[in-house]
């Protein structure tokens, strides 16, 4: 990359940020991508026709779609919004798709560089062996056969389709082949540090001097799993608070009742639970047992595997929220709740797909407490679909081993089989009673 084209980057990434921040690696790649379009001097002849964004709501896909237009001087996306393309009539749905394409190669022959953006690229766009219907096997289709026809469609220019979608997974693979949407990239929720540089933007932009005596870097810490979106809603929470007690700026306690009010976007597709302090029905021998978990994890929060036998599966719930209430109390961090029987799927490969996706994001949002109740629903040998879980979730466990990963993960199971949970017994410490009655009397 020449150095004059380098700098032009950077400063254009410098500008965008000041509206939406996103790592900038990943922003210098796409400006660099779009600038080099616009100006006729990107190196290769078969540039990438097709860019997915995924990533959870609210992490500034469409805002960066929107400001990239606007700061590297292109002309407005052609916006698709993919409940909007559906027809109750038959052919219908692909003759939009059709008009919307030969609109942007129109425009790519006049202007050298034509963007369409598709936003929930999900709903026209489904697995087809997940389809129900007629309609979304017809979409894809129809949107293969007009991404392959691109390059011969265009004499100059380019034309470049950005599919936006919280669920990447559901999309029809033939998609997200090369020279379809080949290029993705991942809108990861924002780490400590980009969270306080967000806060910081969103109240120069949007509430310039009405704010006074923040600890940016406290609220970052706290707001784990807190997107742009949210840190936006924080402020005007927070803003909206204060107007009607008659004040005119916002102060660090402000921002710090009004995020107890708003649930993390990056967690919502979690069970994101308040703990409960259950000492009250638990006896002394599990308190005790309770209590140095949570006093070591507090102290120095590392890679801790818990395993609640069999015998305490009824009070499971109750075991699991106390430690994570008495983590709380000493260190902020969010407590993550889900069922295993909820990761199992009659599609090959989904099951081991899920657990992926569940424990990659469980690595984002560290320090956390986990609970998985009923690990056992997805270690059944029995089952030749699932047997794949079994080496997802063992591969995990030594990962976050080896990588020291911040994470206190409680697991239980309900099954007395040997067979099941000797698979994954060796992973955990298990905490169990010699007394069958440890409940409080």
């Amino acid at each position: 990359m020449p150095s004059e084209f380098r700098e032009k980057v950077k400063e254009k990434v410098s500008e965008i940020q000041q509206k939406v921040y996103i790592k900038d690696e990943v922003l210098e790649k796409i400006v660099a991508l779009f600038l080099s379009l616009k100006e006729g001097t990107f190196p290769s002849k078969k540039p990438p026709r097709g860019i997915l964004f995924y990533g959870p709501p609210g992490t500034g896909k469409t805002l960066l779609m929107k400001t990239l237009a606007e700061k590297l001087g292109l002309s407005e996306p052609i916006i698709i919004r993919g409940p909007e393309i559906i027809s109750q009539y038959y052919g219908r749905s692909e003759q939009r798709l059709r008009q919307i394409f030969t609109l942007a190669k129109e425009r790519a022959e006049e202007e050298n560089l034509a963007i369409i953006f598709i936003d929930e690229i999900d709903s026209i766009a489904l697995r087809r062996d997940l389809s129900r219907g007629e309609l979304e096997p017809r979409l894809v289709g129809q949107l293969l056969s007009l991404m392959d026809g691109l390059e011969k469609g265009v004499s100059k220019g380019h034309v470049v389709v950005i599919g936006s979608t919280n669920r990447p997974e559901v999309l029809d693979p033939a998609l997200r082949r090369p020279r379809r949407f080949g290029l993705e990239i991942e809108f990861n929720p924002p780490d400590v540090n980009e969270r306080s540089e967000i806060l910081k933007i969103i109240l120069g932009n949007y509430a310039p001097g009405r704010y006074e005596g923040i600890d940016f870097d406290k609220i970052a810490e706290l707001a784990v799993g807190f997107t742009g979106a949210d840190l936006l809603q924080l402020v005007n929470e927070a803003l909206l608070q204060a107007a009607l007690e008659g004040r005119d700026k916002i102060t660090h306690e402000d921002l710090m009742k009004a995020r107890i009010r708003i649930k993390p976007s990056a967690l919502r597709e979690f069970n994101l639970e308040k703990p409960k302090d259950k000492s009250k029905e638990l006896n002394k021998e599990i308190l005790e047992k309770i209590g140095e978990i949570a006093t070591n994890f507090s102290a120095n929060p590392h890679f801790k595997p818990i395993l609640l036998k069999p015998e305490l599966w009824h009070y499971a719930d109750k075991i699991a929220s106390a430690i994570a209430y008495k983590v709380c109390e000493k260190r902020e961090c969010p407590y993550i709740v889900a069922r295993a029987g909820r990761f199992r799927s009659r599609w090959f490969g989904e099951t081991e797909h899920l657990i992926r996706q569940f424990f990659e994001k469980v690595r984002r949002y560290q320090p956390c407490v986990v609970y998985i109740k009923g690990l056992d629903a997805i270690l059944d040998l029995a089952e030749e679909h699932l047997r794949g879980a079994v080496v997802e979730i063992t591969g995990y466990l030594d990962e976050f081993r080896d990588e020291n990963v911040k994470v206190l993960l409680i697991c239980s199971i309900s099954s007395h089989y040997e067979e099941e949970t000797s698979l994954i017994r060796e992973y955990f410490e298990g905490l169990s009673i010699n007394k069958p009655n440890f409940v409080a009397d």
